[in-house]
């Protein structure tokens, strides 16, 4: 089948080719999609085909992307001139046997 489907709820168990807009859309195991789907909620069942773009359907605006932060990573600590490693105070066990 090919063509264009707008409906609440959408359920493909065939093939279809060309573009999807629901809010809700299934693609069972059996089902071969190919083209663009526009919905709020998309399942593909394991074994279906889905070949094209899909964009989220939604009244609400998209949330603010995060501020661009650097995270530090774990590691040994450097000393305050960056060239060389500090050895972290030995736990107490470790200070009395040796």
């Amino acid at each position: 089948m090919e063509g264009r489907i707008r409906a609440v709820r959408v359920m493909i168990s065939g093939e279809f080719s060309g573009q999807i807009e629901a809010d809700r859309l299934e693609i069972v195991a059996s089902g071969k999609v190919a083209g663009e789907l526009i919905a709020e909620q998309l399942v593909i069942e394991s074994g279906a085909q889905f070949n094209g773009t899909s964009k989220v359907k939604s009244d609400q605006p998209l949330p603010e992307p995060a501020r661009d932060e650097t995270v530090a990573a774990a590691g040994p600590k450097r000393s305050e001139k960056g060239s060389k490693t500090q050895r972290e105070k030995p736990l107490a066990a470790e200070a009395e046997t040796g």
